[in-house]
């Protein structure tokens, strides 16, 4: 070929390659402003959030609640278009518990409402039962606390532990990342990330769950009516997660309270200048056991590419929540954002590539019960490698840090995705700063996946009040929840969604 006709075929090819890559930039430019368009002009978020929480309100392991918000959310995922939307049981032997009524209250020497909630699992108080308040500081060597206690405790309602150190109303209570803090989080070494194996965590965990169970029992047998009990929060806020006995068949907890510390805090100061607090209480709950009610809320948009949608971009959050709030932070927000960002990309006819899987997941406050779930039956078990299913997921996102603004990724030490993720938010510098750390977040659904070699990744929100204030607290309520920060990370799920299903390739893993 002579030179001139090498220059002008090159010519043609680059100018064809030129064309291409404008015509991709175009379309992916096009799809996003579809994107925000619909996102930010008609979103549903905010209605779906009010409703979820202020409608169906707690959602705990195994309750009634539960499966009544869930039924509500697999109607509403139909009624926007989702595809397949349908239940997968994650526990055959999780019992329910829901409350009827309970009141607290001081009336020696004199009167005072006690700002208290029970613990999930408590059992009902025969009635109204009144008793002297006898202060146990030290708990964890029983023994020590037989030999202290036993014979004295009938009768008696149990503050338990020392008063909680009281947190200062000058600390930072609400919180949204500084360029510092991001900065720190990108320049994160690998080397020091740490995490434990699955099965190594959730046996850790089952342990730890039924640690009480001995002194729990030690007190019941010796007559004590009911146990008080704080920790350190702000201002009155009670925090009443705990006694974990979550299985049909397992131990019921004595009536048990979690208190405000200046509550706490009064009655034992009383003890120790000999005056004698009088406690008047009742507690009614209810126990059932109806495996029914133990489901994740699995929905999707199919695939339609011939090579790609037999593979899956998932997405997930934990759709249960503790009792004493709504449940709207942990983990609402985020179940509706990723409703809301699939609801988008159905409103604008977007056709994906891959298919997108949606999970809301059950029992994560107990422990992973629903993503493990999940991954046992599709993925494989523990004990075994994970089967060729798994290696056809792209990816899988994780929404579960409150309700604060996606500010960027965890990479999960999966340094081979930081080039992907890069791309999806060089995209969308306007809405978010993308920050990629190697870092991982501990203690929620994402590690479920992880286990199996899928990368597996949590997005880094604003903390705002969640770890000051509503995280597993009664005021986990719709008014901690910012309408932009929520319609905003619904958008950029959109976007990221897309930008994965789009791709080429999969998403690298740590390891082949």
């Amino acid at each position: 070929m002579k030179l001139k006709s090498i220059l002008v075929f090159l010519l043609f090819v680059g100018n064809l390659f030129n064309s291409y890559s404008q015509s991709v930039t175009t379309e992916n430019g096009v799809m996003l402003e579809k994107i925000k368009n619909e996102g930010f002009n008609n979103s549903q978020a905010m209605s779906m959030l009010s409703t979820l929480t202020d409608v169906y309100g707690q959602r705990l392991t195994g309750s009634n609640e539960y499966l009544a918000a869930a039924t509500w959310m697999s109607q509403k995922m139909t009624a926007i278009g989702l595809q397949n939307v349908h239940f997968e049981n994650y526990c055959d032997n999780c019992r329910g518990w829901s409350m009827e009524s309970f009141n607290v209250e001081m009336i020696s020497p004199n009167f005072m409402h006690i700002s208290a909630y029970p613990l999930s699992m408590s059992k009902s108080t025969e009635g109204i039962v009144t008793g002297d308040v006898v202060q146990i500081k030290k708990y964890k060597h029983l023994d020590s606390v037989k030999l202290q206690f036993a014979g004295k405790l009938k009768g008696k309602i149990i503050l338990l532990g020392k008063e909680p150190r009281r947190k200062s109303l000058t600390d930072t209570i609400f919180v949204r990342y500084s360029e510092a803090d991001l900065n720190k989080m990108a320049k994160q070494d690998s080397a020091k990330v740490k995490q434990t194996r699955l099965p190594e965590l959730l046996k850790s965990w089952e342990t730890d769950d039924i640690k009480e169970e001995a002194f729990l029992k030690f007190l019941e047998a010796e007559g004590a009516l009911a146990i008080l009990k704080s920790r350190s929060m702000y201002s009155g806020v009670l925090h009443p997660d705990g006694t974990y006995f979550y299985k049909e068949g397992q131990f019921k907890p004595l009536p048990y309270f979690t208190i405000m510390p200046e509550h706490f805090g009064r009655l034992a100061r009383m003890i120790d200048m000999d005056v004698m607090p009088r406690i008047r209480l009742n507690l009614e709950t209810t126990f059932y056991y109806k495996p029914e009610n133990n489901v994740n809320i699995i929905a999707e948009l199919t695939g339609t590419d011939k090579k790609l949608k037999d593979e899956t971009v998932m997405v997930g959050a934990h759709f249960d929540s503790w009792h004493s709030g709504t449940g709207a932070t942990d983990n609402g927000a985020s179940s509706i954002v990723l409703v809301e960002a699939l609801r988008i990309l159905k409103a604008i006819g977007y056709q994906p590539k891959r298919t997108i899987k949606l999970g809301l997941w059950g029992g994560e406050e107990q422990a992973f019960l629903g993503s493990v779930s999940y991954g046992k039956k599709h993925f494989g078990q523990h004990e075994e490698e994970p089967n060729e299913a798994s290696t056809k997921v792209s990816a899988y996102l994780n929404l579960d840090n409150g309700a604060g603004a996606i500010r960027g990724l965890y990479l999960q030490n999966n340094p081979f995705a930081k080039p992907v993720f890069k791309e999806v938010f060089s995209s969308i510098s306007d809405l978010s700063e993308g920050t990629l750390t190697i870092e991982n977040t501990l203690s929620t659904d994402h590690e479920t996946f992880d286990f199996y070699n899928i990368p597996s990744f949590q997005f880094i929100q604003d903390p705002l009040e969640y770890n000051t204030v509503t995280h597993h607290t009664q005021l986990d309520l719709l008014e901690y929840v910012p309408e932009q920060d929520v319609i905003k990370n619904a958008v950029i799920l959109a976007w990221t969604i897309y930008s994965l299903s789009e791709n080429e390739e999969k998403v690298p893993r740590k390891k082949n």
